[in-house]
């Protein structure tokens, strides 16, 4: 008897694999079986492999025995975390893993919710509401993770030769501190009476917001051109909505695809009906009758009833510049993730390594496995090193996987194939690649030539 189709979960972004549906991108046929998969497959949204997925019915077990209750927060800890994003509950995860007794207390100034940041932008192509994406409260998490967690609370500053942290609810002492606190959207700099309603997206507080807002919207204009405008771009002429884009230059995410793949994947979403305007940047926002007039610094005007600004992340440093510690683009770390105070560790979009920030899922897991391991003092423990990242744009007008530069150099994109929509491109720096970008079928090379591009920068 044919045993029915099963669904599993990934651990990291919440993205369900079904059986019955396959993965077809990644030549997985409908009706593949999870364990004829193999096993250096890829999720298809933040790219771990197999092993990070587990049986649905498992997880939504797991959430069921999590919810006892939480440990009773104190006042002192021997690990305190400050931030509930992604970074902030890897950490928790990985510690509690290395030190089953250890006092573990996260303090966040939103409700800490566990959720995939990277579905906010499919969201509304998955059909999935702001409250259908949280895969736990805080609470949940904190009781499965045997840990403590104080929400609403905001961190005021850092004490670190007393190991002392002050809050708006009160004063903690830490043993080891980890800084989770993550990045904020930047808005740009606009002129005009409506410019405070541009909305900006980073976390799942904004996106509930965003999406009151587009319930009495028609047409959204969005400014910026990069990963998470495209993407957001591409989810909203999915449902339907007018959608207009204000690029500064002259392609789409010019930080980090090559130009051949963006002009495929510009024509792909003008065909749809996205409206790119290339070298325009808004200039001033101001109110109509219905809705809102954004005007360009090339005198253009383009009338929306939403404008939603993705023009890029700056880390929160104010904590680690208020204690003292040092920082550059990001808060500074070592292999361990240690900051210049041996006893506070800093992770994820805050945190800045060889130069390089890396705000991606994959390289953060690592970073909360290496400062668990060395705060726990494992003796083969873990160290964190800078990789090339693997990205896959969640664009389905043009399947895209790419691992641009670490840094900005002199080097330069060469395509190497080219059969239709599927585009293949190395980036060169003098005889070195140091870089891959992928488009249509093409996509099904990333992995291995990301293997070999991570083994020859090691």
């Amino acid at each position: 008897m044919t045993q029915p189709y099963q669904k599993y979960i990934c651990k990291t972004c919440g993205l369900i694999y079904d059986e019955a549906e396959g993965d077809p991108d990644s030549g997985l046929a409908p009706g593949t079986r999870f364990e004829d998969i193999p096993d250096d497959w890829q999720c298809p949204l933040c790219l771990v492999t197999k092993s990070d997925f587990i049986p649905l019915e498992e997880a939504q077990a797991r959430q069921k025995r999590a919810t006892g209750e939480q440990k009773k927060v104190r006042s002192d800890a021997d690990v305190l975390i400050i931030g509930a994003g992604y970074a902030g509950w890897q950490a928790a995860e990985a510690i509690r893993e290395a030190q089953p007794e250890a006092s573990i207390t996260m303090l966040t100034a939103c409700d800490g919710a566990v959720y995939p940041k990277p579905a906010l932008s499919m969201a509304l192509s998955q059909g999935r509401d702001p409250s259908s994406l949280v895969e736990a409260t805080a609470q949940e998490k904190a009781a499965e993770l045997d840990m403590a967690v104080k929400t609403r609370t905001r961190v005021m500053s850092i004490n670190a030769k007393r190991k002392k942290v002050t809050t708006t609810t009160g004063s903690f002492r830490y043993q080891k501190l980890i800084l989770a606190t993550g990045a904020q959207a930047m808005k740009p700099s606009l002129e005009g009476e409506a410019a405070d309603a541009v909305m900006t997206l980073n976390d799942l507080a904004g996106y509930r917001k965003f999406r009151e807002a587009l319930a009495d919207a028609q047409r959204v204009t969005v400014i910026g051109g990069g990963l998470i405008a495209t993407e957001m771009a591409e989810d909203l002429i999915s449902q339907g909505y007018g959608v207009q884009m204000l690029v500064r230059g002259a392609n789409l995410m010019s930080q980090i695809l090559p130009e051949a793949i963006a002009h495929t994947l510009a024509n792909k979403l003008t065909a749809k009906g996205v409206e790119i305007a290339f070298h325009s940047q808004a200039e001033r926002v101001d109110p109509i009758d219905q809705g809102y007039r954004i005007t360009s610094d090339q005198g253009e005007h383009f009338d929306a009833d939403l404008v939603l600004a993705a023009v890029g992340l700056k880390p929160n440093l104010g904590l680690a510049k208020k204690a003292k510690l040092d920082t550059g683009q990001g808060i500074t770390i070592n292999a361990h993730c240690q900051t210049s105070d041996p006893d506070v560790y800093a992770l994820g979009d805050c945190a800045e390594a060889d130069g390089v920030i890396q705000a991606f899922l994959e390289p953060i897991r690592r970073q909360a496995k290496a400062l668990a391991d060395h705060i726990s003092q494992a003796q083969t423990g873990a160290t964190f090193e800078v990789h090339p990242t693997l990205i896959k744009t969640k664009t389905p007008s043009l399947s895209i996987m790419l691992s641009p530069p670490l840094k900005a150099t002199h080097g330069h994109w060469e395509q190497s194939a080219l059969v239709g929509d599927n585009q293949q491109l190395y980036y060169r720096d003098q005889e070195t690649v140091t870089g891959f970008a992928l488009s249509g079928e093409f996509v099904n090379k990333a992995s291995e030539l990301y293997k070999t591009l991570v083994h020859e920068a090691a």
